[in-house]
């Protein structure tokens, strides 16, 4: 029988998490390395900190170079009190080597820290109501790839989880300027370079800043600002540990 998992999730904050994965730069970055020794090395190195499920994947749509990074949350595995977050790692489909620098890392790092913080919304979500799942959100968009979209981005859970890390993001943007972020979540033009959570939330919804989920979602982001420099979504320790 699988030993039973017990981990203060509540003890993390991002700074704590970018840095610590930041460590290992010297033996990642401004070099060739393989993507199977640069995998082994990060998975290592998340596991020394974090009870984790690693996971390598490929994507034939990355760019050279790149590392992209995704999430899972298992709640009938936290429900057995097992390793419930997965990190998927993404590597470009038919490459063998990276060559990363160090600015480049530091955003896998960012990356990593925002998923594991992401998943751990989700644990709280699940914990708090008993593993109950909540019913998605009900789309009425027309294709069927962006009716997939929005019920996914939609979804209570998906908007709480999404609104932290948007806050994070933006805060770090804007150095804690909390007008500047109120007023970056207001325009209504982005730049093409300017990609993030936000606007892609605002593309699957035909950039309409009145549509429920874009309102809702937008209250979440600007309540959950104060939180960001603390680095948690949550202050208590209350659902985050069996």
């Amino acid at each position: 029988m699988p030993k039973k998992i017990n981990f203060d999730w509540s003890s993390l904050d991002r700074k704590q998490l970018i840095n610590f994965f930041y460590n290992i730069y010297p033996e990642v970055t401004e070099k060739e390395i393989s993507i199977t020794q640069f995998h082994k090395l990060i998975s290592k190195h998340v596991k020394m900190k974090l009870p984790v499920i690693i996971r390598k994947k490929w994507e034939k749509r990355s760019d050279i170079n790149m590392v992209y990074v995704g999430g899972t949350y298992y709640r009938d595995l936290d429900k057995a009190h097992q390793k419930c977050i997965e990190i998927e790692i993404f590597y470009k489909f038919g490459e063998t080597t990276l060559l990363l620098s160090k600015q480049g890392f530091r955003r896998i790092c960012c990356l990593i820290a925002d998923t594991i913080l992401h998943e751990i919304i989700h644990m709280r979500q699940y914990r708090r109501r008993k593993f109950k799942i909540l019913p998605d959100y009900a789309s009425t968009a027309e294709k069927t790839s962006q009716r997939q979209e929005q019920e996914y981005l939609g979804h209570s859970d998906e908007i709480d989880a999404y609104s932290f890390n948007i806050a994070c993001d933006l805060m770090s943007k804007f150095r804690n300027n909390q007008k500047q972020v109120i007023n970056y979540l207001n325009k209504k033009r982005f730049q093409r370079r300017d990609w993030n959570n936000w606007k892609s939330y605002l593309l699957a919804f035909d950039k309409n800043h009145n549509h429920p989920i874009i309102k809702r979602l937008k209250q979440k982001i600007v309540k959950y600002l104060p939180n960001t420099i603390l680095g948690k979504p949550y202050k208590s320790k209350d659902w985050i540990n069996h």
